[in-house]
């Protein structure tokens, strides 16, 4: 019995490349909103922000990574350096399940 092969390491990296340029384009066509979290979410985020005393109210920015917080906390990936909120994990797995699904993947 002959052991089956996968790809290649060098096929793998295609794949995931190809995969990644098909879901930048996805959020190309689609609006970023295709990537964010949902207002509840977002509202949670911002509200932790605020009460963090590395938030600078002025600049509306994270003194300690300098983002600028009301695009960091809608980015359903972005997470708190401080680990005040972390990515929205399960909303990622099932944005990309939607454009895997809208790509046909």
């Amino acid at each position: 019995m002959t052991e089956e092969k996968g790809p290649t390491f060098v096929e793998k990296a295609k794949n995931l490349a190809n995969f990644s340029w098909e879901i930048i384009n996805y959020v190309h066509q689609n609006g970023p909103a295709s990537l964010t979290v949902s207002d509840e979410v977002y509202e949670k985020r911002y509200a932790i922000c605020k009460e963090c005393p590395r938030y600078h109210e002025g600049r509306n920015e994270c003194l300690e990574c300098g983002c600028h917080i009301p695009a960091k906390a809608k980015i359903v990936l972005n997470s708190c350096p401080l680990n005040k909120w972390t990515a929205d994990k399960e909303e990622w797995e099932r944005k990309v399940g939607e454009i895997a699904k809208d790509l046909d993947i």
